[in-house]
């Protein structure tokens, strides 16, 4: 991973973009890392991972929820709650 300061990355604003789609560019301010470019398909793919961890967790959760004998709420009342019809 390339790191380089906010004034150099503004300097060569065309050469970060062009490093940054092939490798990921952390850019520094005072030392500080603050922001990374990215190819945008590696950040679509990383936020999809993410978002599918999520729903891995959550999914996890409610299996532990009812496992453990917490109440549910059935199909059809959720249905009837938020104003659905079930075909």
């Amino acid at each position: 991973m390339i790191r380089i300061p906010a004034t150099q990355a503004r300097q060569r604003w065309a050469q970060t973009m062009d490093s940054a789609r092939r490798n990921p560019v952390t850019i520094t301010d005072h030392g500080r890392e603050t922001v990374m470019v990215l190819d945008i398909e590696v950040a679509h793919r990383a936020l999809r991972a993410l978002e599918d961890a999520e729903d891995a967790a959550a999914a996890d959760a409610a299996a532990a929820a009812i496992e453990a004998g917490e109440d549910t709420v059935p199909l059809e009342d959720m249905a009837r709650e938020l104003g659905l019809k079930l075909e």
